[in-house]
């Protein structure tokens, strides 16, 4: 059989090879490997046949034999082998790719690092988190600005971790910036009495007399920047502002500081660079300053506006609250004014679109002429198809008014269930019957209408 086989590919009859391989009880796909010359020809006919009779697997085995990476790691995601394809995708150094293919295996640690290769540090935050790592998943969060998520993680460290003490500056520094001085100062008192003063909580130490400065506690502020001065005289600005409190101590006035020092403390979280996993020295990040007059009431919480509106709508209801969530992050909100084109007719679909206020006309243009379907109010959602499909669109639809709408991009859509394999499970079983649900009510109405000219 295996002669036999390989004769086929030799005279270039791949439908022959395919059919022989097929009807093969046992696997001898292996072996017909192993056997075959190292012929580029007739390894490029096998790897036609492998793939012709669906074994995705040993038609990447060859591809990658051959050196033809790219091929080999598309057949290997194909077959859900994602480590042997994100190695591949890696060797190619298409580092968003490998980031992909780790992710789906499993392996978050890894995803995360090629994810911060390209500089997609969103999904290197969500891999460090689905990773269990705690500390670089919120530091991650931290710089992006995300910083509910950020405290939601950091506060999950323990005191005996290695990264206890930069988690402790970073949720200090949300809680003052966001205007919780009393809460940052309890953070780092609480961290001062847990490991005391030394060389690596200096940051610490130096960021409480911050906050007690400026909340006027001068003396308290000033015996901490002493202690920081008795074992580190040349620690930043410790000694200059010791001077400037004992003079205001003295005076009994309220602190003045123009120093570029302390200016230059009061500046903005630096930008975002890449989160080195190997031990750093703990450094004192840098405070906003207060806001002047009452104490601000912000919300480090934010609402996702519209989000309640996007869940009852027929075309989640099957997700889960997490699931909604993640389709809520890739929704962008369109408002468009009356006449605009939407979808058109016969051409490829880009989107698909959800009606959250106005409403929409579904037209279908015949002889030059429009004729008008059917009218959508909101919660109506066209365009899924488009999504799956590459066909051209059958209608064009409009809005019939000023119209507001929730916009997925097939890009985002694809990337999304790339990335969860259950929510992509979910959304093509409501798009099936979706389409079920159409194809009824087509029916229905030709057989209404053939009754109606009988």
């Amino acid at each position: 059989m295996i002669k036999e086989i390989l004769g086929h590919l030799g005279q270039g009859d791949l439908e022959s090879a395919v059919q022989l391989y097929s009807h093969c009880q046992e696997d001898i796909g292996y072996l017909l490997i192993a056997k075959a010359p190292r012929d580029q020809k007739l390894m490029q006919n096998l790897a036609k046949m492998l793939f012709a009779a669906k074994d995705f697997e040993k038609a990447a085995q060859v591809c990658e034999a051959m050196a033809e990476y790219k091929k080999a790691a598309e057949l290997y995601a194909r077959c859900d082998l994602y480590d042997n394809a994100a190695e591949l995708y890696a060797k190619l150094e298409d580092w968003e790719m490998a980031a992909q293919m780790f992710e789906k295996h499993g392996d978050y640690n890894l995803a995360a690092e090629y994810y911060s290769k390209v500089n997609n540090y969103e999904r290197a935050a969500i891999s460090f988190e689905k990773a269990v790592n705690h500390f670089l998943a919120g530091k991650y969060y931290f710089q992006l600005k995300k910083y509910q998520k950020s405290m939601e993680l950091l506060q999950k460290i323990s005191s005996s971790d290695d990264h206890y003490l930069e988690a402790a500056l970073m949720m200090g520094n949300i809680l003052a910036s966001h205007g919780y001085l009393d809460l940052a100062i309890q953070k780092y008192q609480n961290v001062a009495q847990t490991v005391g003063l030394n060389k690596s909580t200096l940051g610490v130490f130096y960021n409480l007399a911050q906050l007690l400065e400026r909340q006027k506690k001068l003396i308290e502020a000033k015996k901490n920047y002493e202690d920081i001065r008795g074992l580190d005289p040349g620690y930043r600005d410790a000694a200059q502002r010791i001077a400037a409190l004992e003079t205001e101590i003295m005076k009994g006035v309220e602190v003045v500081d123009a120093s570029a020092a302390e200016a230059e403390l009061l500046e903005e979280i630096e930008e975002l660079q890449p989160v080195e996993e190997a031990e750093q020295e703990v450094v004192a990040m840098p405070l906003k300053p207060a806001a002047a007059g009452p104490p601000a009431k912000a919300q480090i919480v934010s609402v996702m506006e519209g989000f309640e509106f996007l869940k009852s709508t027929s075309l989640f209801e099957s997700l889960s609250l997490g699931e909604m969530k993640a389709f809520w992050n890739i929704c962008a909100n369109l408002q468009l004014q009356a006449g605009e084109i939407l979808i058109e007719q016969d051409q490829p679909g880009q989107a698909l679109f959800i009606l959250k206020k106005g409403a929409l006309l579904v037209q279908r243009i015949e002889g030059g002429k429009n004729k008008d379907l059917v009218e959508l109010k909101p919660g109506a959602h066209v365009g899924e198809m488009s999504l799956v499909d590459n066909a051209p669109t059958s209608a064009r639809v409009i809005t019939k008014e000023d119209s507001e709408l929730f916009q997925i991009t097939r890009e985002k859509f694809e990337e999304l269930l790339n990335q969860n394999d259950k929510i992509a499970i979910k959304v093509y079983q409501v798009f099936i019957n979706t389409l079920c649900q159409r194809l009824r009510q087509t029916t229905a109405e030709l057989s209404a209408a053939k009754k109606a000219s009988a």
